[in-house]
């Protein structure tokens, strides 16, 4: 599965390619914070934290439709609900290197 689905990007932003551009700028630059207060949350190992701060993070792949990451995050935000500790720092792992797919496939595409 491709780390990002372009046409459903371009879709989300009604076909508006400086959206696009916008949205993937945007993205880059939250990006870095948002999985480090995934991290921080997994290392302290705080059911809630990893809740939210995966929560936070799937919302911004959904709108980037960056299927492969945002369900990771989404298993990960689960995790944190159902207080299941126990798979967090596997999953964590899985998100960075869907993360780092992503923002690698990000860094080399032309802009529009």
């Amino acid at each position: 599965m491709e780390a990002i689905d372009w046409q459903a990007l371009k879709e989300n932003c009604a076909g508006d390619d400086g959206l696009v551009n916008e949205i993937l700028e945007l993205f880059q630059r939250e990006a870095p914070l948002l999985l480090a207060d995934v991290k921080k949350a997994v290392v302290s190992h705080e059911a809630i934290a990893i809740k939210r701060s995966a929560h936070r993070l799937k919302g911004a792949l959904v709108s980037l439709a960056a299927q492969p990451a945002t369900l990771v995050a989404r298993d990960l935000e689960l995790a944190g609900a159902e207080n299941d500790l126990s798979k967090v720092n596997e999953l964590q792992s899985k998100l960075e290197v869907e993360m780092q797919r992503l923002l690698g496939v990000l860094r080399s595409a032309p802009r529009s």
